[in-house]
Parts: C-alpha cells; structure tokens; sequence
C-alpha cells in the first residue's frame, strides 16, 4: 500500500483503508485451520464517527474458513479485543515504529488505559497483520 492520503482514525475510509491493507497481505498466506478474530475498540470517539451516540466505535478482523474479513463495528465475541479511549490512542495510531519513542507520558498513559481481553498469542495465526501499525500510521490524521 503506497497510498499516503491522509484519513481520520477509525473512519470508514481508514477502516477501507486498514481493509486493503490486510486483503492485500493475507493474499499469499495460507489460512488453513486459522480461525481468529480481533477487534479493537474507541471510547469516547468523536461525535461524527459515532452517529449513534452509543461512545464506542471499532473495527475487527475475522479470519475463518479461509476468508479474510475487516470490517466496522464492535463484536460480541473476539479472541482478542483491545478497547481504549479514542483521545488516549490517537497520538500511537499516528506513531511510526521507526520514530523516536513516544513520550515517556504517553506510553505510560496508554499502558494503564488499553484494557485487553482475550489471548494475544491467537494472533500468531496472523502474522501478515504486523506491518498493518505502521502501514495505517502514515495515512492516520
């Protein structure tokens, strides 16, 4: 993905970006026997990205029977769900893993707000999703 347009975080156009980005990975890995879902989620986002006035947007990926699926909203279950304060997060989204680190403040701030619940290590199954920080944080705004 080369594409650096800028788009808002957890926008429908980052959530199609993120999409391409994941499709465009998994295309060549073999997804024989996966079978895991991750969701990420925002509290408090802003008024335009939750029509619904419900205080919690996300995305998720849903692998299964060999499909790849991104898509916008908050699953019931997932075998790994991230939630954490939209505000909170907007500074890493925009972080590069290859710039300086982020401020001892806000790593420290961010280490006590994401609450994590499932398993991380379902995420082996997917490791063609790890360039996917650093590929969304370019076009983050």
């Amino acid at each position: 993905m080369n594409d650096t347009t800028k788009v808002e975080f957890c926008s429908k156009p980052w959530i199609a970006a993120a999409r391409a980005y994941l499709l465009g990975e998994s295309r060549d890995a073999d997804l024989t026997g996966v079978d895991v879902t991750f969701n990420e989620v925002f509290t408090d986002p802003p008024a335009h990205l939750d029509p619904d006035g419900v205080g919690r947007i996300g995305w998720y990926l849903r692998v299964t029977d060999g499909q790849v699926e991104v898509g916008e909203g908050i699953l019931p279950h997932a075998d790994l769900r991230l939630t954490v304060d939209y505000a909170t997060v907007l500074p890493a989204a925009r972080w590069l893993s290859s710039d300086p680190p982020l401020p001892e403040a806000t790593q420290v701030a961010l280490g006590k707000a994401i609450q994590r619940e499932g398993d991380a290590e379902a995420m082996a199954a997917v490791p063609w999703m790890a360039g996917l920080h650093d590929a969304m944080a370019v076009r983050t705004r």
